[in-house]
């Protein structure tokens, strides 16, 4: 029910909370002529900073339904999300590890041919300047002579300038415009986060001594963080090889840790990627590792570097479009880890990739991107398992952002990403490898939750790349071609 004290537009219904506000929807969404002053002629879309819309957006997410996850999901996602899971709880190296159809979720019938998601926030094509194709459309309206008319008693009540004493196009304003829940996730608006998330996220990273059982039968202690593994790049390395469906594999530097999410902490994959990236800084000693001490650094202090950056005019729209993103859980995208990385003197390189004309679909152009990155940088091709000491690469689409930590080419011809997925955990039948060599019955199994695939990236016509560009070094290729014991 509308609040007593809303402002309904007389046209389409929709409330707003403000007498500017009201005015502004009317200018931009019912406008005089088809044309309003107020839409900005390059790639923003409103000036003004608003909410009007916020709570007409809420339907696009829904919370996975897997206990302690707390993650908001697009509708699209949920199906290959709770399969995740799957495969993170899975602790046994069964034979049959396809379950039945009744012991999946499934998101409902048609929804991934029916759903639709403007471009994020943070997937801006930023090599890509000719966007005008891609930018939502004013709908036809009624008759304007019935607007004008409306909206003349409009400004007399609200005593508002008539637009048309306005300058003319080139003296309208070309602020970008506020990003809401699509672009931002379910707290957009929120200007800081609840007290519970604070005092979770303030224990991220600590270190914790727990009990592992040796294959002597011996239990030893053990000083781990628990979602921030180190050691997995060399397990998925000997899968890879003892996977005879293989034909080649390219792997980054193993420093690389994979970051997961807390129980409950909802969407910080933007933050848990940088943190990876900076896992690899730092265990690699590569260019700007001075800067984080040693130590990967919290949500918080990621918050505080972007924030800083944008204070230097890095990226600084992303400020505008954001409303600040210091204390909140609002999402951040490859522009953001970008200026927080040039800010402290680390160099990258983003890249956009987007499917045009006869390109071929957008994964095509991302499987290339990223195989030629593992082409260049590596030094011995004969192995079957080739590695590198390349920096991992930051890696997002619509909706979600992950860590690229490998590239494979199967002897079908198919090829997967081999990914760290902060969004889950590794299984406890990959980390008891940790520090092994080891021959797995079925290694096919263990890497299905590193594998993205066709299946996976077909849904997305976009995609973006961060990689860190340090000067190269060095690295012995050690991968075991006969597999381990």
């Amino acid at each position: 029910m509308d609040r007593p004290d809303m402002i309904i537009c007389p046209f389409c219904g929709l409330g707003a909370d403000g007498d500017y506000q009201i005015m502004l929807h009317m200018e931009t969404q019912h406008p005089e002529g088809g044309e309003s002053p107020f839409i900005v002629k390059d790639d923003a879309s409103i000036a003004a900073l608003i909410d009007v819309d916020s709570r007409n957006d809420e339907e696009e997410y829904i919370h996975c339904p897997v206990e302690g996850c707390g993650e908001a999901l697009l509708l699209a996602e949920l199906e290959s999300h709770v399969e995740m899971h799957e495969e993170e709880q899975d602790t046994t190296d069964s034979d049959d590890s396809d379950l039945s159809s009744n012991e999946r979720l499934k998101a409902q019938s048609g929804v991934a041919d029916t759903f639709d998601i403007k471009l994020s926030h943070a997937l801006r094509n930023l090599d890509d300047d000719d966007d005008d194709d891609d930018r939502t459309v004013v709908p036809d309206v009624p008759s304007p002579d019935r607007h004008a008319t409306a909206k003349a008693a409009w400004r007399k009540v609200l005593k508002m300038p008539d637009s048309s004493s306005k300058g003319s196009s080139s003296s309208k304003p070309t602020a970008r415009r506020r990003l809401g829940k699509s672009e931002l996730g379910p707290h957009a608006h929120e200007k800081q986060m609840p007290s519970w998330l604070v005092k979770l996220l303030e224990e991220d990273g600590a270190v914790k001594t727990s009990n592992v059982l040796e294959r002597d039968g011996k239990m030893r202690k053990v000083k781990i963080c628990p979602n921030m593994t180190a050691g997995i790049v060399p397990v998925l390395e000997q899968l890879l090889n003892q996977d005879e469906q293989v034909d080649f594999a390219y792997f980054c530097d193993p420093a690389v840790k994979h970051v997961s999410k807390l129980r409950r902490e909802g969407g910080f994959c933007g933050y848990r990627n940088i943190q990876m990236l900076c896992s690899y800084i730092i265990g690699a000693e590569s260019q700007g590792s001075e800067c984080f001490d040693k130590k990967i650094p919290s949500i918080f202090q990621i918050q505080d570097y972007i924030e800083n950056a944008w204070d230097q005019g890095i990226n600084s729209t992303g400020r505008i479009e954001t409303g600040g993103i210091r204390g909140t859980r609002k999402y951040i995208g490859t522009p953001d880890a970008q200026a927080m990385f040039c800010s402290i003197g680390i160099a990258c390189d983003a890249q956009g990739l987007k499917s045009k004309g006869n390109s071929g679909p957008a994964y095509e152009l991302l499987f290339r991107a990223v195989e030629n990155y593992f082409i260049n940088g590596c030094t011995d091709y004969n192995p079957k398992i080739r590695c590198t000491s390349l920096p991992p690469i930051y890696f997002q689409h619509p909706g979600h952002s992950m860590t690229i930590i490998g590239f494979e080419r199967k002897r079908d011809g198919s090829k997967n990403l081999i990914v760290f997925d902060p969004m889950f955990h590794d299984a406890a039948n990959v980390t008891k490898l940790i520090g092994m060599s080891f021959r797995a019955k079925h290694p096919a199994d263990h890497l299905r939750a590193y594998r993205r695939g066709v299946k996976y990236l077909k849904k997305y016509n976009e995609f973006e790349l961060l990689k860190l560009t340090p000067p190269p070094r060095i690295y012995n290729n050690t991968a075991d071609d006969t597999g381990g014991l």
